[in-house]
């Protein structure tokens, strides 16, 4: 027989807040408690009343096998303690001695329909089933206690209660918020409890750190001690090291995601199992094959999804209940969206730089010296790869570098917007673990490092023959020079001057290391640029077309700006400035009065207005009037 699971925590919190305790209303909870267990018995097939006559029957070992039987009990328990909270109410108000009773007996109902479903659920229901059961039990018997002013056994049950959720919820419990908002009503009672037993520390303490303190000090090692008020207690403790989990004020979860030298822990075993096949598969992922890559993506996309899914999951929960471990686990699914992000970034980042230089390398625009850039500039020589055609692969071939250099830039833009909204959603403490900013500065140096390429290539694409643009040419390599190259410097000398420990995905995986460009390739391609200038400015002063003063000493060349004309790779990106205007142009209608006022500053060519005159055989107003709006 499979085992059972349910959540009992959902199950409990859901049904409380639809139905009364939203607005405190017990009476009315109660009511749809023994409505629903009617409901449920009926199709447990344990209904206790009939047209003979009322048959008790109770859900026991022998014959609990599903889900109902769990309801059954639940419901049970339920409707027992709203009962004992409706009578405190009325016993706050009126004292009545015997109405306090009552709220005890319906207390010790409750326990025994939840120390029922503990008992039993070991035998049918899986071990974090068994272990919700437990909790809720133990949540009874200290609400019990307490009651009884029993301070000692309601503090060990309240405890080992916290102890007991808290665990489950660090274990991977889909419900972490709805776990800890059941934790929410002992708190009174480990206050109170721990100052009538005068704990150390109670009164400056959370109440989750008086349990974890009253566990750790009180019931380790003392089990002659509680079984006496838990007679279960070995059991749950044995149960409980099976889950392996740590306890603390501190959330730790099980599942962790070791990124850039930190540590993010999370709940959800479905999200850690996706992230340990994606980190096997990028670590063994090969450039040549095209089927692992896909593979790899397809993972990395299946971790981002289920991220985004178990955040938005967790902000429902957190609408319900606020606690600080709810938002640790919400930023804990943030950090693993963002790694997500980051790595999915770096892999096309990655096949687009390669892409790039393959083309680079065929169309022969890798030249190491100046006489072999001069060469291919001036046509194809022995032993190129390309075509006598000038049309043919040479112009298309450049055009493709320079747009796969585009796509990096907007793919690191798009990153750095993903850091920027991925922050906000992080706790100080996570983005420091990671390291948040680090990651857009990079993403910021790299994007000026591929600037720098992106203009060299569109360079030598405008003085490619097929172009034979010249000055174009000329003035993107001196920006390449005097702005470009400065700005990557300048930005990768940033991050080596903060002194942080290098981030373990650029040393380990090869496919992220394109996002941290270093100083030799940022100097390669100043080198690179430096070599090309005299070389297109000797084209320049050879060419046929009117050349700029500014060719001859760029820099003396008037301010660039972009140039929105062209939308072709082909196009140069860049024209001349040549003017600033202190307002926009604006469109304004004619007024004849403004020609009346202008016409005596207008200097007519008298002569040629007569010569027409004459010609057309009309007067000489005629011949002005049709020199301003035209003949007819």
């Amino acid at each position: 027989m499979a085992l059972v699971s349910f959540d009992i925590f959902e199950y409990i919190h859901d049904s409380r807040q639809a139905h009364g305790l939203r607005a405190q209303d017990y009476t009315r909870y109660r009511r749809f408690c023994a409505h629903h267990l009617r409901t449920v018995r009926k199709a447990a097939k344990l209904p206790q009343g009939s047209t003979a006559g009322f048959s008790k029957l109770n859900v026991t070992s022998e014959n609990a096998s599903s889900t109902l039987h769990v309801e059954v009990q639940l419901l049970q328990a339920e409707r027992a303690w709203a009962y004992a909270m409706d009578l405190r109410e009325l016993h706050s108000r009126t004292e009545e001695p015997r109405q306090r009773q009552h709220v005890v007996q319906r207390l010790k109902a409750a326990v025994k329909a939840a120390h029922t479903l503990a008992a039993i659920a070991p035998g049918f229901c899986d071990a974090r089933t068994a272990l919700a059961a437990a909790a809720y039990w133990l949540q009874m018997q200290s609400q019990l206690r307490f009651e009884l002013q029993q301070w000692e056994a309601a503090l060990d049950s309240a405890a080992l209660a916290w102890v007991i959720t808290d665990r489950l919820a660090q274990a991977g419990s889909s419900h972490f918020a709805l776990a800890h908002a059941m934790l929410e009503a002992l708190d009174p009672i480990v206050r109170l409890a721990a100052y009538q037993m005068r704990v150390s520390g109670a009164q400056h303490a959370t109440p989750a750190a008086i349990a974890v303190q009253w566990y750790d000090s009180n019931m380790k090692g003392a089990e002659d001690r509680v079984s006496a008020t838990i007679p279960e207690y070995a059991d749950i403790s044995a149960a409980l090291d099976k889950l392996s989990a740590p306890t603390g004020e501190n959330v730790a979860f099980a599942n962790e995601l070791h990124w850039r030298g930190g540590t993010v822990s999370f709940a959800s075993q479905e999200l850690a199992a996706q992230v340990d096949r994606a980190q096997g598969l990028l670590k063994a992922a090969s450039s040549d094959n095209s089927d692992s890559l896909d593979e790899m993506v397809a993972a990395y996309r299946k971790v981002g999804k289920t991220a985004r899914r178990c955040h938005a999951e967790s902000a429902v929960a957190a609408q319900k209940s606020q606690t600080a471990a709810l938002d640790a686990l919400l930023s804990a699914y943030a950090a693993v969206q963002l790694y997500s992000v980051c790595v999915l970034s770096a892999i096309d980042v990655t096949q687009l730089f390669n892409e790039a230089q393959s083309i680079a390398h065929t169309c022969g625009a890798t030249a190491n010296s100046a006489d072999a850039l001069l060469g291919w500039l001036a046509g194809p020589c022995a032993g190129s790869p390309l075509s006598d055609d000038k049309n043919a692969p040479r112009q298309p071939g450049l055009a493709q570098v320079v747009v796969c250099y585009d796509k990096i830039r907007q793919r690191l833009t798009a990153l750095q917007r993903s850091v920027t909204e991925m922050e906000a959603k992080l706790l100080p403490a996570v983005r420091r673990e990671i390291r948040t900013q680090q990651i857009a500065d990079e993403a910021v140096a790299a994007e000026a490092y591929y600037t720098c390429l992106r203009n060299y290539y569109s360079a030598l694409l405008h003085a490619s023959p097929a172009c034979a643009q010249y000055v174009d040419s000329l003035a993107l390599l001196d920006i390449v020079v005097t702005e470009n190259v400065p700005h990557a410097t300048a930005l990768t000398a940033q991050l080596a001057k903060r002194d942080l420990p290098p981030s373990e995905a650029t040393d380990t995986e090869p496919w992220l290391r394109n996002l941290a460009p270093s100083p030799d390739k940022i100097a390669q391609a100043s080198e690179a640029a430096e070599m090309a200038l005299p070389v297109v400015r000797g084209l320049c002063v050879g060419a046929s077309e009117n050349t700029k003063a500014w060719v001859h000493s760029p820099a003396s060349r008037l301010n660039l700006v972009a140039n929105t004309l062209g939308k072709s790779a082909s196009v140069p990106q860049r024209v001349p400035h040549l003017v600033d205007f202190t307002a926009d142009f604006a469109v304004v209608p004619i007024k004849p009065l403004f020609y009346d006022l202008a016409a005596p500053a207008i200097d007519f060519d008298m002569s040629a207005i007569n010569a027409q005159a004459d010609k057309q055989g009309t007067s000489k107003l005629g011949s002005i009037i049709g020199s301003l709006w035209g003949s007819r």
